[in-house]
């Protein structure tokens, strides 16, 4: 099947000439205007008469709303076009550094192991301190690749949620980057049901993920509160800090972060602003629930 292009616009352009052209022939030729005007001057008490000037200001003023309406539809084709390409080039940078890593580590790491077992296997009778060595060695490795192992599966999607589900993975989150970044995280997390969404989690987790990472790069913050409730069909995350608030918002929002957190909540139809928590900023986001008493 060849896919459909959409006709030039010098066509739709001929279309609307020949149109207006063939009224004006046909306007001339039975005298249109005197005939509306003879017309309308019967209910001159009505002041029909004004209507056809009327229609003519409305006519301007819904091509000038026209205008407008494709000037924002225009500038947003092209930014969702730089969105999409700069999410392209992180999606491909992600799956280049996983690539390097795991020639890098991996293969090194494999290779370090065969050697080792050929050691040992020449040397377990005649040197039997070195195979033991050799052993602790590939303990070692082991435990290298295992750890490596997990740290990519973190990248490539939330560790807890398919163990703990979404409310206890959020919590472990907070906990764990509490520990890590040495800032309160308090969590307040309310009436959240089982069995939401796997793609609803995984964005939200995400998201909370994101936030809190800008918060300890650029919030200069002590304390961080993480909410989710839901509320008629509408879950509601909010993360706020006491940090510096407004003045590091644009640094914020003009980075590659806030784009991903944007666009996982535009595919769940939902909304995320920031709102001055004085002090601080909060992130609040609400998203639709249809599915959630299904």
């Amino acid at each position: 099947m060849t896919p459909t292009t959409a006709p030039p616009a010098w066509r739709d352009l001929a279309r609307i000439a020949m149109l207006v052209s063939s009224f004006w022939l046909v306007a001339m030729q039975f005298e249109l205007s005197e005939t509306l005007s003879l017309w309308l001057q019967r209910y001159e008490h009505f002041q029909l008469d004004e209507v056809p000037l009327t229609l003519l200001v409305l006519s301007l003023c819904l091509a000038w709303v026209a205008f407008r309406r494709i000037a924002e539809v225009s500038d947003l084709l092209a930014s969702n076009r730089d969105l999409t390409q700069r999410l392209m080039t992180v999606q491909e940078d992600e799956r280049r550094i996983l690539a390097q890593e795991l020639h890098d580590e991996v293969g090194q790491a494999c290779t370090a192991l065969r050697i080792e077992a050929a050691y040992i296997a020449k040397a377990i009778h005649t040197h039997p301190d070195a195979a033991l060595a050799s052993a602790h060695r590939i303990d070692q490795s082991s435990l290298r690749m295992h750890s490596l192992a997990r740290d990519m599966l973190k990248r490539l999607r939330p560790p807890n949620l398919d163990s703990l589900g979404f409310e206890a993975s959020l919590i472990d989150l907070c906990q764990s980057w509490q520990q890590h970044c040495r800032i309160q995280c308090h969590t307040l997390i309310h009436d959240v049901p089982d069995g939401l969404p796997d793609h609803l989690c995984t964005s939200l987790y995400r998201v909370t993920q994101e936030a809190l990472t800008n918060i300890a790069k650029h919030a200069q913050a002590t304390q961080v509160w993480v909410g989710l409730h839901i509320t008629q069909d509408v879950l509601t995350l909010s993360i706020t800090d006491n940090g510096q608030g407004l003045l590091h918002t644009n640094t914020v929002t003009h980075g590659l972060g806030l784009i991903g957190m944007r666009e996982r909540i535009a595919s769940l139809h939902g909304r995320l602003h920031f709102e001055d928590a004085q002090p601080g900023l909060r992130i609040h986001v609400q998203v639709p629930l249809p599915e959630v008493h299904t």
